[in-house]
Parts: structure tokens; sequence; C-alpha cells
């Protein structure tokens, strides 16, 4: 599904895939100006998500989708080798790979990592948001039939069941991420002390967890009744909480060393 624009025929998730990369880059860049960081480290940080995010998020859905893939055909012709490389991916590999590129860039550029994340967080959720409305208009990561009058029904789309009132799971999700980049934007400006990071995790956790159960599609790998997405939210979850309560330890211990002396 896609629109044409002067006889290009241009998808619509990668249009707003595209989108959602170009808000986050101003989005960034208005957190680092404010709060007078390197607009050249600035770039190199963006480089490296963009593509540490691509091959994590595209890894991520060839393990949870390698039963239904024929590679055979990926490498028949070129055709289905740019479809395959430009469709598929899964936020949460992209999520890790981010994160995995951060390692690198305290490593071999010497860029603070602690402080960048906290710049990059509200432009990730921007991007994320405009990527679930390019998922909503493409038609994948849809939702379940429902009854309910709020839905959304396809009416021409190749992935999703047509003229079935569905779940409008994308657009609940895109909603939630619009309304945090926001708030996360102001938060970066006005409270730079804040780890917006964690509350970004923890928080998308809880949602895409909640979520899950309301998905119709089958691409998204099943483990004991729970998917692929809803494991990696439990396990997210508890790490940002384990990480909180230690940090509330270490200051009340540094809070009573300075009494002390």
């Amino acid at each position: 599904m896609g629109f044409s624009l002067f006889g290009i025929f241009i998808p619509y998730y990668g249009f707003f895939i595209l989108v959602g990369i170009v808000c986050a880059f101003f989005f960034g860049l208005i957190v680092t100006k404010k709060r007078h960081f390197d607009v050249n480290d600035y770039i190199i940080v963006c480089a490296y998500l963009v593509g540490f995010g691509f091959i994590g998020a595209k890894i991520l859905y060839i393990l949870v989708s390698i039963k239904n893939i024929d590679f055979s055909l990926i490498f028949r012709d070129l055709k289905t080798f740019d479809s395959f490389m430009t469709s598929g991916f899964v936020f949460y590999g992209g999520l890790l790979g981010g994160l995995l590129a951060f390692v690198f860039l305290k490593k071999w550029h010497k860029i603070n990592s602690s402080e960048y994340i906290k710049v990059i967080t509200p432009a990730l959720a921007i991007a994320h948001c405009f990527g679930r409305i390019g998922c909503s208009f493409a038609g994948c990561c849809y939702g379940k039939s429902t009854t309910s009058f709020f839905a959304f029904i396809y009416k021409e789309s190749i992935v999703a069941p047509n003229n079935v009132p569905l779940v409008p799971i994308q657009g609940i999700e895109a909603f939630s991420l619009f309304i945090l980049s926001l708030l996360f934007l102001w938060i970066a400006i006005k409270k730079p002390k804040v780890k917006i990071h964690y509350i970004y995790i923890g928080f998308y956790s809880v949602l895409r967890f909640f979520l899950e159960f309301y998905r119709g599609d089958i691409e998204r790998g099943l483990y004991k009744g729970l998917s692929t997405s809803q494991i990696i939210s439990l396990v997210l979850f508890i790490l940002v909480c384990i990480k909180f309560i230690f940090e509330i330890i270490n200051k009340q211990k540094k809070s009573k060393i300075s009494i002390t002396s």
C-alpha cells in the first residue's frame, strides 16, 4: 500500500519511517542545542543509532518470523531482496541495537552515553510514533477482529484482513507515543537530570505487553502463550525496576555518608 509521486510509487510504511527519522533528528537537535551539546557528536550518535537500530530490528524480525520466511525466494532476484530488506522490522530489535550502539560510541568516540541517551529518548519516541502510523497505513501489526465501534476497517490491504473491523492497535500505540514524545521533549529541556530513558522503557514495556493481547497478526513468535515482544517487555521492565531500586539505595548510602562526615 502506498501512493504515487511524480510517477514513482512510494510505500506508506517507508514514507512514514522517513518522516519519523526526520522528525526524530530535529527533536534531538532541539535538545542538543538547548543543552549546549556538540552538534557534531549528535550527528555521529544519530548515524550509529540508525545503523545499529536497522540491523537489530531486522535480525529480531528474522528470528521471530524465520518459520514463515522462504530464503530461497529472497535471493532469487533484486526485487524480492529489496522488498525483504525494506519491510519487516521489530521495534524491540531496533531498541536493543540502539542501546548496543552507545557502547561503541563511548569506546570509539568518547561520547558521553549517559547524557546523549537522554537527548535521543524524545527523538526515539517520535520516530516510533511515525513508525506505528506507517504500520497502520501498510496494514501490518494489525489488531484482532472486534465488534466494538472503536475499530479500523481495511479495504485494500495485502497484509491485514479486509472488510473486517479490527482493534486499531497501531493507532492506540502511535497516539501514546506521540504524547510521550512531547512530554519527554519538555523534560529533556527543562528537567535534564530526570532519566527519561528509564521512564520510556518502563512505560512502553507495560503498554506493549498489554497491547500484544489485542494483536491479530501471527508473525510475533509465541512461547508459553506469550509473544516475543511480551517476553522482552517483561525482561526490560524488571531490569528498569532493578536499576531504579539500586539507584535509590545508592543515593540513600551517599546521603548517609555525607551526613556522618
